[in-house]
């Protein structure tokens, strides 16, 4: 697979990786390895500008839920799932930002969750993670269109989320780490005396390799 985009996974989304390596080595059987091996196709997928073949949908914003203009979602198969016999397909969502490059390297795109649908849970574990609260537009996202929360999308729907310039503290970390520029390869951040807004690690797991990982701590943007 050739990378399109540089991959940054959120902290907490790390742990959650971690926790899923962990339980996957003991028990390869598991409902824990199959989310694991969901969650690395998800990412293989953003690593390569593949969401139209995951249902890939841009979120939005209304009154009754966080404003996530500035995201998208991919759907993933973990378990089967049916209601009166009706296939729900798939039951878990990826959600992701996407941002401008300034090395001359490749964009990025930021992992934030990766949950199961259920109860909207993907959607308010993004909205708590980058410090939204429900129902109150976010100003810096007003000059984005809104795709209400739908069942059912448009031919001319975008699949992927707007590409937004970095932040000024992602910015800041990605200069502080050695050999952003290139496209392929890990990135080791250097030590600081103040905690950053985000680390670099070595990727994530092995499959996705083509793509650099960063961590994002959590917090609002």
């Amino acid at each position: 697979m050739t990378a399109r985009f540089r991959i940054i996974i959120d902290s907490e989304l790390r742990r959650k990786i971690a926790m899923l390596e962990q339980a996957a080595a003991s028990r390869p059987d598991s409902l824990r390895a199959r989310e694991l091996e969901a969650l690395k196709l998800g990412l293989r997928a953003l690593a390569g500008g593949r969401e139209d073949d995951f249902d890939g949908k841009r979120l939005g914003y209304s009154p009754g839920h966080h404003d996530l203009r500035d995201c998208a979602e991919i759907k993933l198969p973990v378990v089967p799932e049916f209601r009166y016999g009706h296939d729900l397909g798939p039951s878990h969502r990826l959600l992701y930002r996407e941002y401008e490059p300034e090395d001359g390297g490749l964009p990025y795109r930021e992992a934030i969750c990766f949950e199961h649908r259920g109860d909207d849970l993907p959607f308010g574990v993004a909205g708590a993670r980058l410090g939204r609260e429900i129902g109150q537009p976010v100003p810096e996202l007003a000059h984005l269109p809104n795709h209400r929360p739908t069942f059912l999308r448009g031919a001319a729907e975008p699949t992927g989320p707007p590409r937004l310039p970095l932040p000024p503290d992602l910015r800041k970390a990605l200069a502080a780490a050695s050999n952003v520029a290139p496209a392929t390869g890990a990135v080791t951040a250097q030590p600081s005396t103040r905690p950053p807004s985000f680390t670099a690690r070595r990727g994530i797991p092995p499959a996705e390799s083509a793509s650099q990982c960063f961590t994002r701590r959590t917090g609002a943007p």
